[in-house]
């Protein structure tokens, strides 16, 4: 009589399953980091790019105007104190509130935003000679704060969109002292920039350490002293946020960040802390400047 024997069927056994799952999780967290390097690197390199569109935009511009961008169209006269004297404030208030990267628009490939900003607006609402009202009070410019620049943005940091708006306001505390004041709408559907330009040590007329960039500047590239290789034109500013556990929830806005003064240094990147009184960057290891 013949006899029919069942073929065994072998499986994993439970160890060997849990041996499996382990080899997979290391294989993913020897990866993970390997992956993050590598988009790391990639934002690292996109936000140079950055950097060197606007270096070249302003290198642009001045060749079409005679010189470099208004660092920002503020006060006049241009070394109006901020913040002193409350005297001040409709001085200072009366004026474009415009910063440096908006004359910038039609050299980084952003015209047609630049003809919308300016409907509506005097045609040398921009000449850092004139002084007009506030950029609020141009339909043009308000319907379109909003507007999201990719050049503008550092791909490293990714907390752009929750932080209100800001420009930053330099002023002489004393005849030997000076301060610096952030000022915002506190509006969050301003688009916003990681990139701010340099003002030196203040900004402020006198200063022995003057940036390219100040209040109604007129700048030349020929006249920087120390050659344009020595000289820094802007840098990298990180968002802040988010608000609340003594974090300033500001980012500054592209339409109004103009200049920022270097007279406190820069925060330690990567950059975690409060102090939005220094330029900051999102990169590990590193502050980028152009």
């Amino acid at each position: 009589m013949a006899q029919f024997v069942r073929p065994t069927r072998r499986g994993f056994t439970l160890i060997e399953l849990l041996v499996v799952i382990a080899i997979i999780a290391i294989l993913i967290g020897l990866l993970l980091p390997a992956v993050q390097k590598v988009r790391e690197a990639a934002a690292r390199t996109q936000c140079q790019n950055n950097l060197k569109q606007i270096g070249l935009a302003c290198h642009n511009y001045e060749s079409a105007n005679g010189y470099l961008p208004p660092g920002f169209l503020g006060s006049m006269p241009t070394d109006t104190p901020y913040g002193t004297d409350t005297r001040l404030e409709s001085i200072n208030y009366n004026a474009q509130l415009v910063g440096v990267l908006v004359p910038l628009l039609p050299y980084v490939e952003q015209d047609p935003l630049y003809r919308l900003l300016l409907t509506g607006a005097p045609g040398d609402y921009l000449d850092p000679a004139k002084r007009y009202p506030d950029f609020s009070n141009y339909a043009g410019f308000w319907n379109n704060r909003g507007a999201r620049i990719k050049t503008f943005l550092c791909p490293s940091d990714s907390g752009q969109e929750s932080n209100w708006d800001a420009f930053f306001a330099t002023f002489r505390a004393s005849a030997t002292s000076f301060s610096i004041n952030i000022v915002a709408f506190g509006d969050t559907a301003f688009g916003k920039t990681n990139y701010l330009g340099i003002a030196g040590r203040s900004g402020l007329q006198g200063e022995t350490y003057r940036g390219v960039f100040y209040n109604r500047s007129k700048s030349r590239i020929a006249a920087m002293p120390d050659g344009t290789s020595n000289t820094l034109m802007f840098g990298e500013y990180a968002s802040k946020g988010p608000p609340g556990d003594g974090w300033q929830p500001i980012t500054p806005a592209w339409m109004s960040a103009g200049m920022f003064p270097t007279a406190w240094g820069i925060d330690p990147p990567p950059s975690p802390d409060t102090r939005w009184y220094m330029l900051s960057s999102k990169h590990s290891g590193v502050i980028q400047f152009s």
